[in-house]
């Protein structure tokens, strides 16, 4: 009897020595191992010394959603109910992801915390790697397909067969192929395009319920809630300015075709913190191409250029665009032309993960007597840091948000 009370106590204590791992492993750095790396030139894992809120709830939920590499293991299959209302067998743990949409690779990166199933993305996502903080993150996409994907997200489904996808994923804008793949075998998940920060948030949640990673996904959506509330606590100050006191805005997509965000997540973001968006009418409006002249008409104060062409406020100050005369914009004149930053990834696209970022960052330059607190190489550090155990250097910030080219 002695014997089995003296076992029972040590399964108990190995039971209990267990259950204190669960909790206190860190998983803030996705839990495969890679992220986080420590080099000599760049970041580095963060001091588990210093753990924050946000933090702690990654431990937690990494460990819940077994997010790890060991766990991307073949499985069995599950059901869900994606964007469109579409019952989709799914595995447990995809294996092989194709990903039909620019930003959305990072977004399946932050949420699943882990790079290795994703296979197939397209170019333009690709090359969003390639000039962002991701590729010290995920080494592992260096190999990925961009052959099967176009930019204009029209699938090779040959191709994409040969590559053996266990799992696609989509927006709803981009499914017009979703039945032909479902017919091949493979399943396709579709999720909503995002017009807000609600809409991204309904996009993390259901990317997390995609990918069985749905509390470090609810960690996330925590965090858009954090930053939503405090712009919204300057709410006050926001809508008591007069229309003279909400500078023009404009955001260029891509410049040398005048290509705008003429609507969608930016402009409401621009609304929401204190600014002017420009209104289009006719085939401007169509194409969200405004001519030279309604761009003269509007005469925006605040340019922002987003990071899908190598255009620089430099080139607008010194009129470098062939047909374009910045000249006399008074954005170009008062040096107020700046470059989006490029974190995971270019956080202009709607549907970009760290878009309360880009909240923090528009507010800061459209109304800083508002929202002069806010630090952004602090915010951008401490995001790295709480959802990747990653710690910025200086230079990496100044990368991110491209300080060189905004001065």
């Amino acid at each position: 009897m002695n014997k089995q009370k003296r076992i029972a106590k040590s399964i108990v204590a190995g039971l209990l020595v267990l259950m204190l791992s669960y909790v206190l492993t860190g998983c803030s750095a996705g839990g495969n191992g890679e992220e986080g790396k420590e080099t000599e030139t760049k970041g580095q894992k963060t001091d588990a010394s210093n753990v924050s809120e946000t933090e702690t709830e990654l431990q937690t939920s990494e460990e819940s959603d077994e997010s790890n590499t060991s766990a991307l293991s073949e499985g069995g299959t599950r059901i869900i109910v994606d964007a469109l209302g579409t019952e989709v067998e799914i595995p447990e743990r995809p294996q092989a992801v194709a990903i039909v949409n620019a930003a959305l690779p990072s977004m399946v990166y932050a949420v699943q915390g882990t790079g290795e199933n994703i296979k197939v993305i397209v170019p333009s996502a690709y090359k969003g790697w390639e000039n962002s903080i991701l590729k010290d993150l995920a080494p592992e996409l260096a190999g990925v397909n961009t052959e099967v994907i176009s930019n204009d997200f029209e699938v090779n489904v040959e191709a994409l067969a040969a590559n053996k996808p266990d799992l696609l994923i989509c927006r709803e804008n981009d499914a017009g192929q979703a039945e032909q793949i479902r017919a091949m075998g493979i399943p396709v998940a579709v999720v909503n395009a995002a017009k807000d920060l609600d809409g991204l948030k309904q996009q993390i949640t259901m990317m997390g319920e995609i990918l069985n990673c749905e509390e470090r996904a609810s960690c996330i959506v925590g965090w858009y809630d954090k930053i939503e509330n405090r712009v919204n606590e300057k709410a006050s100050e926001v809508e008591a300015l007069s229309e003279s006191e909400r500078p023009r805005v404009l955001h260029i997509m891509y410049a040398e075709q005048l290509k705008i965000y003429g609507d969608g997540v930016d402009p409401y973001i621009t609304d929401w913190v204190g600014g002017q968006n420009i209104t289009l009418a006719g085939s401007s409006a169509d194409t969200s191409t405004p001519t030279m002249e309604e761009v003269l008409v509007y005469d925006p104060e605040i340019i922002f250029l987003s990071n899908f062409d190598d255009v620089t406020p430099d080139d607008l100050y010194n009129n470098r665009l062939e047909g374009q005369d910045w000249s006399n914009v008074s954005a170009v004149k008062n040096h107020k032309v700046y470059k989006v930053p490029c974190g995971l990834y270019r956080w202009a696209p709607p549907n970009t993960l760290e878009k309360p970022l880009y909240v923090l960052w528009q507010a800061s330059i459209i109304q800083p007597g508002i929202f002069g607190d806010v630090d952004m190489r602090a915010e951008v550090k401490s995001f790295f840091q709480e959802f990747f155990d990653y710690e910025l250097t200086e230079e990496q910030i100044d990368y991110v948000l491209h300080t060189d080219l905004n001065q």
